[in-house]
């Protein structure tokens, strides 16, 4: 039964260990600097118009996290249809060719 019960506690030890890597591996927000406009009247991607953002060589679509505010969530809507760019500083993550946004500001320079 002790034998039984080390082995159990040894996986249970292991599995929070490992939860707790890939979660703080993941989605940790970091700032991320771009253009952000209308994906198709902007950057040419097909699908319609929705809010996207350039990084480097790379588009990809925006999105508001449940973290961001009323501000952030505005301005993201507003990117959609949107003629022209605006650089942008963002702070959250990468998920494929998603970001994930607490914040979007315009960027002073």
């Amino acid at each position: 039964m002790r034998k039984a019960f080390l082995g159990l506690a040894t996986f249970a030890a292991l599995f929070v260990f490992a939860a707790t890597c890939a979660a703080a591996e993941g989605d940790a927000a970091k700032e991320i600097k771009g253009s952000a406009g209308c994906s198709m009247c902007c950057f040419k991607a097909e699908g319609g118009c929705s809010a996207a953002v350039k990084v480097g060589d790379t588009t990809y679509a925006l999105k508001a996290s449940e973290k961001a505010d009323e501000a952030t969530q505005k301005l993201i809507k507003s990117f959609a249809g949107a003629k022209k760019t605006v650089d942008v500083v963002i702070k959250g993550v990468i998920k494929e060719k998603t970001i994930i946004a607490d914040s979007v500001t315009a960027s002073k320079g």
